[in-house]
């Protein structure tokens, strides 16, 4: 058996700002507090947008937030490989910033700006290494 045979596929996170744990099938999003100012960034920005400060920290955001605004994609951007039309919404976590993804799991006409959301995890595709491609997603909250 080759060494490409004995590999087993593992699941890889689309991005640094989407960390993984047990199988792949939990996570959390990553963003950066600035310890000045108290302003939280989706990501990790080099300074404080707000207060210009260097002294950034990296946090854990919260997996649910309030959909803040949407739209209904029908025209999807080079290399999209979901299917179309699909839903981009922004939602607003706790902490301040607003994170698009598409909205999963929800009918168009049941979307209503100030609904509650939380994260879900998806295999968006596979890469080089045949590693399922972990994308995050917005749904409706359960209640």
């Amino acid at each position: 058996m080759s060494e490409a045979e004995q590999k087993s596929t593992q699941r890889v996170p689309v991005s640094k700002r989407l960390k993984l744990w047990d199988d792949g099938t939990q996570g959390v999003l990553l963003g950066t507090v600035c310890k000045s100012c108290g302003v939280h960034f989706f990501g990790s920005p080099r300074f404080c947008l707000k207060c210009t400060s260097g002294d950034l920290q990296p946090v854990e955001l919260s997996k649910e937030g309030i959909l803040y605004t949407f739209t209904i994609v029908r025209v999807p951007p080079p290399g999209w490989q979901g299917s179309v039309p699909y839903i981009l919404g922004a939602v607003k976590l706790p902490e301040g910033p607003s994170i698009t993804s598409e909205v999963v799991d929800c009918p168009e006409e049941a979307l209503k700006v100030g609904m509650p959301m939380e994260l879900t995890l998806r295999v968006g595709g596979k890469d080089k290494e045949e590693n399922e491609v972990v994308v995050y997603k917005w749904r409706p909250r359960s209640s």
